[in-house]
């Protein structure tokens, strides 16, 4: 007989994927309510906020990397910064998923929100604050492709498949 994880197994091995960077479907993990017990979730709160934690500076060190990447790059830089920037906001969406589930409670779900707000509120600052004494052009793509607004956008759509290209063989 397969034995089915429990509530907190189900939860755990989710949130270690998704703290390792991994967007697992959340649909079958349990609501975290008192029927589980104080130990149990509070256990479970800690792991929440653990994996959080994880992805969030995965988040940060992919958005400093890719800035790096694209600093003192003077041809295409202001392409490659506005690229760098949108790629940032798409990678906020997992985190502001796991801050949206309906499984959490409305708690800790306000306080991932207000985790994920203040530190891309941050970033954003930052960005513009070390953006001060370079070229107009380079403050104006910080600002025009802000952070901010990965908070609120969905998640972006896959890339719609290309049509394979078939040949026609002849003999």
């Amino acid at each position: 007989m397969t034995r089915l994880p429990g509530p907190y197994a189900a939860w755990a091995s989710w949130l270690e994927a998704f703290g390792r960077g991994e967007d697992l479907s959340s649909g079958h993990l349990p609501a975290m309510t008192a029927e589980l017990g104080p130990d149990m979730t509070e256990r479970l709160f800690n792991l929440v906020v653990q994996a959080f934690q994880h992805r969030q500076r995965r988040w940060h060190e992919t958005l400093q990397r890719d800035m790096r990447a694209v600093t003192g790059a003077p041809a295409g830089a202001t392409t490659a910064i506005a690229a760098a920037l949108h790629n940032a906001r798409g990678l906020l969406a997992p985190l502001r998923e796991l801050a949206e589930l309906p499984q959490l409670p409305v708690g800790l779900r306000d306080s991932l929100r207000d985790a994920l707000s203040d530190t891309v509120r941050s970033a954003q600052r930052t960005l513009e604050g070390s953006a001060r004494d370079t070229p107009a052009a380079f403050q104006a793509v910080i600002r025009a492709n802000s952070l901010i607004p990965g908070l609120t956008q969905p998640r972006p759509a896959p890339p719609a498949p290309r049509p394979v290209a078939s040949r026609r063989v002849i003999l």
